[in-house]
C-alpha cells in the first residue's frame, strides 16, 4: 500500500518515493486534478521527508498563488479527491505499470528463445513492442 505520494501536475508522480511515473503513463485512471485555469494544482506532497506536506496551487498563467497544507490522508486535494485517492490510485497504477513491464520482458524473452532456436541469430532478432503495448490502462 502506498504511504507517499508526490505529483508535479503534467510531468510526473512519485509514488514511495522511488517509483516514478511519467506523466504520459500515468493511465486514464488517475483522478483529475486541474492543470490551467485559476485554481491549477502545480505541485501535490504526501510523504515522510521533512517539510510540510502541501498542495501548491498556480493561476493560469502558472504564477504561484499559495500553497494548502496538507495533515491527513483524507484532506481534500481537489473536488472530492482524497489523498487516501491518489494514494490507492498510485498502488494501483504502480502494480499495473510493473506487471506490463514483467509481460513485455517475458514476451520479449519467449520471442528471442524461438527466434535463437528457430535458427536465427541473436543480433538480428526484430522486437517492436514496448511495455506500454502491455498496459491495461494507457493514457489517451
Amino acid at each position: 500500500m502506498a504511504t507517499q505520494i508526490t505529483i508535479s501536475n503534467e510531468d510526473y508522480v512519485i509514488i514511495d518515493d522511488s517509483f516514478h511515473i511519467n506523466w504520459a503513463d500515468r493511465g486514464n485512471g488517475m483522478p483529475d486534478l486541474p492543470h490551467s485555469g485559476a485554481d491549477s494544482i502545480h505541485y501535490m506532497i504526501w510523504n515522510t521527508l521533512q517539510g510540510r506536506n502541501e498542495v501548491q496551487k498556480c493561476d493560469g498563467e502558472g504564477n504561484m498563488t499559495g500553497n494548502v497544507n496538507l495533515d491527513s490522508v483524507n484532506d481534500v486535494i481537489h473536488g472530492t479527491t482524497t489523498i487516501q485517492n491518489l494514494l490507492d490510485w498510485g498502488e494501483t497504477r504502480k502494480t499495473q505499470i510493473e506487471t506490463a513491464i514483467a509481460e513485455h520482458d517475458a514476451a520479449y524473452l519467449t520471442s528471442f528463445t524461438a527466434h535463437v532456436d528457430g535458427g536465427g541469430s541473436p543480433g538480428d532478432h526484430v522486437w517492436t513492442k514496448a511495455w506500454v503495448d502491455y498496459d491495461p490502462d494507457p493514457t489517451s
